[in-house]
């Protein structure tokens, strides 16, 4: 059921992705990106490879280029002016996918990624319980048998590589809103602590779990050594972007390649919002 539904979903947002890119928005959009200074933020969770394969394709053909996290560090401290088409990637989760369908692709092209990693669930059973519907017989998350996500050791190698940077997504991908000051504290700095004794590299960047935050966060960042914050707001990054506000135009897992590129140009959530409100 879930199959027919992806599949009838997946093709009336291409239809409409279609629309979107014959009426030539995506093509000015792409536009104003390449004629000012801005940085355009993409993130994924475990895209499939056809689909993250599809989307470095149309970035390289449309002249993107790909950007690290401490570059866009000296864009938002230093005013560091890039050329028209700045991107940068990052991947939430730490999700096993990545390390057989994304490191791949972008160690043999050199593109540089931030995955933002919950130590926590890394350190643990590797277990994102927001995957499993049905839980165990001790109400928590059935595994079915396999990880969700990468281990220490394969999070050690992938950060071996010199385009990758790691950065904290929380210990145990804790909404920060939802939690005390002490709560957001703990996060924050035992996530840093154990990615810090982990990859032996000061950890900087961080994204908020679900994209949400309410600015109790930026205190408890600034004490504990983070100078980069990532949301989930759809916008494209400035000079005068907050560096513990820096949006990012999210691409899904499994949907077709026409919607992916509205994503990245940031027109699909201002075109489908509006919808989903109403439905709602």
């Amino acid at each position: 059921m879930k199959a027919v539904y992806r599949l009838i979903r997946n093709g009336l947002c291409n239809l409409l992705a279609l629309g979107l890119i014959a009426s030539g928005r995506v093509r000015r959009a792409r536009k104003r990106v390449f004629s000012s200074a801005v940085v355009t933020g993409i993130y994924f969770h475990k895209p499939n490879p056809r689909l993250f394969a599809s989307c470095i394709r149309w970035l390289i053909k449309h002249g993107y280029h790909f950007i690290s996290a401490n570059d866009l560090f000296e864009v938002l401290y230093r005013g560091r002016k890039l050329p028209g088409g700045a991107v940068w990637l990052s991947f939430d989760d730490g999700c096993r996918q990545i390390a057989g369908d994304v490191l791949p692709v972008t160690h043999a092209l050199r593109i540089p990624v931030t995955l933002f990693i919950p130590t926590g669930i890394i350190g643990g059973e590797g277990v994102l319980p927001w995957l499993h519907e049905t839980p165990d017989a001790n109400g928590s998350p059935a595994k079915n048998g396999r990880r969700d996500t990468i281990t220490v050791e394969e999070l050690q190698r992938i950060a071996a590589y010199t385009e990758v940077t790691i950065g904290s997504h929380t210990v145990n991908h804790a909404v920060t809103t939802r939690l005390t000051p002490v709560q957001v504290g703990f996060e924050l700095k035992e996530s840093k602590r154990s990615l810090d004794s982990w990859i032996r590299t000061d950890i900087k960047c961080f994204a908020y779990p679900e994209g949400k935050f309410d600015g109790r966060e930026r205190p408890a960042l600034a004490e504990f050594g983070y100078t980069m914050a990532a949301t989930t707001e759809n916008a494209l990054i400035t000079r005068e972007t907050d560096p513990y506000l820096v949006p990012r135009f999210s691409v899904a897992d499994d949907i077709g390649s026409l919607e992916a590129i509205c994503n990245m140009v940031g027109l699909w959530r201002p075109t489908i919002d509006p919808f989903v409100k109403r439905l709602r």
